[in-house]
């Protein structure tokens, strides 16, 4: 979606401008607890999609929470202006893109993990650190799972899917038949 890369990166140039004096990753910490805390609690994300409550009382609710918690004057900012413009629920794609961003300006690549079953952390670090070295860059994956694999997993980085799904296989097997 086009609208999360653009928030995103305006929120990167604005953060690692010289004059924010604000630090990236801060500035991601914060957001991603938020983004959380709106998953976790969709009570919370209804009040600001709720047409009924005004947008000056929206944004009340919203500086009350920022000063309780002491978010950052440019975190806070961003949120208001996601609330402002009704694109609060978009934030955890946001948080996301950010990370992809902060790691493509390190020369970086990101990528993605399907897997059939959920990934410890040791598996999932060993598969990044193997894809960094085979590519000479450093590699950060978002991991998911599909069932529909059966097995195996599949990951995908700049471009480039390495296919090691039982799926993946029959589906080969099929098309030589």
């Amino acid at each position: 979606m086009k609208a999360v890369r653009l928030y995103a990166q305006v929120l990167v140039d604005v953060a690692l401008s010289p004059q924010s004096g604000i630090k990236l990753d801060a500035i991601l910490t914060e957001l991603s607890e938020f983004s959380k805390m709106t998953v976790e609690s969709p009570m919370f994300l209804a009040v600001f999609d709720n047409p009924s409550i005004g947008d000056v009382e929206k944004q009340k609710i919203l500086n009350e929470f920022a000063q309780k918690v002491k978010l950052t004057p440019v975190a806070a900012r961003f949120l208001s202006l996601l609330v402002k413009r009704n694109r609060l629920g978009i934030l955890p794609q946001v948080v996301v893109e950010i990370e992809n961003i902060e790691t493509e300006k390190k020369g970086g690549m990101t990528g993605e993990l399907v897997s059939a079953a959920p990934i410890d952390a040791a598996t999932l670090s060993g598969i990044t650190e193997a894809l960094s070295k085979r590519l000479n860059k450093p590699v950060r994956l978002k991991q998911k799972t599909d069932s529909s694999l059966i097995a195996g997993m599949r990951v995908t980085v700049g471009g480039v899917t390495y296919d090691g799904s039982v799926k993946g296989k029959l589906n080969k097997l099929s098309s030589i038949l």
